[in-house]
């Protein structure tokens, strides 16, 4: 057998293994809360398959179709390998960042909220996904945020652009440009006084005669939207506990960023307008279900995301701000969406935001315990873009780009990015989950750097 070899106990597997396990808690959850539902369209006077076990085969169906294309690339493509966990994880954020639920105020829709429409564009959104940004263009866009957002946008009127966002009704639907508040509408009232109404009419639970308060419904439990976003604070609590478990590979900084954001453009808005209470316009910011979901699972995607610690603040910044400019004045209250995908395109450059200046002197890290892996089990995947290994370089350099450079040969860049103060003490490939061997491609840029 070969010599066993030490690395970070950390593996991509593992990483992949815990995110599921939190995602799955929150399927679980969203789930059990949707089963006291069978939602009932009011123009139709139908009834469809109850909410949770609609939750759960949309989750065997994303799952499956990521998982199976995985596998089909794995046999059919000789340079794929074979991401089982990671392709469940994919699947279940298809599931989870998506819209389910028929509330009272829905009159007009273009998205299927239900079974079985739901399980269609579900099992589209998780192959297109998987084909077109995991395999074809990986680590260029959210996949699950691009994969929705094209296959949705031939609905732009009625999805992008809600139709009963832009209409006001009984129910006194708001547009978040203008003045909020949490009385209740009055007849004829035009919703800009109303959102506690509109709020307990689109997420409370239509079999309850009489819903609880706002923050109650938006923190707990909501009946409508994204399936992740069903309970808030089951999405925080998992959130938490998957950034303290792996908190060097996590990128909790975007997570913070954002909401802090969130909040700030939520209260200059709501005095910009002046809201009778700024309460309501906060509360839905940050816990409706695109925004709390998003801002924990989706816009830490390591792939998709900066490398370094102010690109990451930055990145946080940029997308609570775009979020909310355009929930505001497109009335897309799903906004997150392709605030993200805007934010995805500027990760090229905020890579090259913050990087540590390189040193010649040596300090030693703390490192996490070594486990020993035996060297055949020892697998390679392609870099995450944690950027674990720019943490605990002796040297402050930034191992990932110095790979990727010398991969392109570009000896201007090598020379930048001060590749000879390299002295091989092996740091970051100990740290790397994608246990990619940075050492040796370190060492080998130095000694061409010194043969040019």
């Amino acid at each position: 057998m070969s010599k066993p070899k030490e690395y970070s106990a950390m593996t991509k597997d593992r990483l992949m293994l815990y995110t599921f396990i939190a995602l799955l808690a929150i399927t679980i959850v969203s789930a059990a809360l949707w089963s006291q539902v069978t939602p009932t369209n009011l123009m139709t006077g139908t009834t469809s398959l109850n909410l949770g076990l609609t939750v759960i085969i949309c989750a065997l169906i994303s799952v499956g179709v990521a998982v199976g294309i995985d596998v089909l690339f794995y046999k059919l493509v000789s340079d794929s390998p074979l991401n089982l966990m990671s392709a469940a994880v994919y699947g279940l954020i298809v599931t989870l960042s998506y819209s389910l639920g028929l509330p009272s105020m829905n009159t007009e829709v273009g998205l299927p909220v239900d079974a079985p429409g739901a399980f269609v564009y579900v099992g589209l959104i998780s192959l297109v996904g998987m084909v077109l940004f995991k395999k074809v263009l990986p680590h260029k866009l959210n996949p699950a945020a691009a994969a929705k957002f094209l296959v949705l946008l031939p609905l732009f009127n009625s999805i992008f652009i809600a139709v009963d966002h832009l209409k006001t009704g009984w129910l006194g639907v708001p547009a978040l440009a203008g003045p909020l508040g949490g009385g209740i509408a009055p007849v004829g009232d035009n919703g800009m006084a109303s959102f506690a109404s509109y709020l307990q009419g689109c997420f409370a639970n239509p079999a309850v005669a009489t819903p609880p308060d706002v923050p109650y419904i938006m923190i707990f439990e909501k009946f409508h939207g994204w399936v992740g976003g069903a309970s808030s604070i089951a999405v925080i609590i998992a959130g938490i506990a998957l950034f303290a478990v792996a908190h060097r590979f996590i990128k909790w900084r975007i997570t913070l960023a954002y909401f802090v954001t969130v909040a700030l453009m939520s209260v200059i808005l709501s005095v910009a307008y002046a809201d009778t209470d700024m309460t309501y316009r906060l509360i839905f910011s940050i816990f409706i279900g695109s925004s709390i979901f998003m801002g924990f699972f989706m816009a830490t995607d390591p792939a998709t995301t900066p490398l370094t610690y102010t690109g990451q603040l930055i990145f946080g910044v940029g997308l609570g701000v775009l979020t909310i400019l355009i929930q505001t004045y497109m009335n897309f209250f799903g906004g997150s969406i392709l605030a993200l995908l805007i934010m995805n395109l500027t990760v090229s450059k905020l890579d090259q935001i913050g990087k540590l200046t390189p040193r010649q002197e040596k300090k030693e890290p703390k490192l996490p315990k070594a486990k020993q892996f035996a060297a055949e089990k020892v697998k390679e995947y392609a870099c995450i873009k944690c950027g674990a290994c720019m943490r605990v370089c002796c040297h402050a350099l930034s191992p990932i780009l110095i790979k990727q450079a010398y991969d392109k040969q570009d000896f201007d860049a090598l020379a930048k990015l001060h590749a000879d103060y390299c002295t091989g003490c092996g740091h970051c490939t100990f740290i790397c989950p994608a246990r990619i061997d940075l050492r040796k491609s370190v060492l080998t840029a130095k000694g061409m750097m010194r043969q040019q």
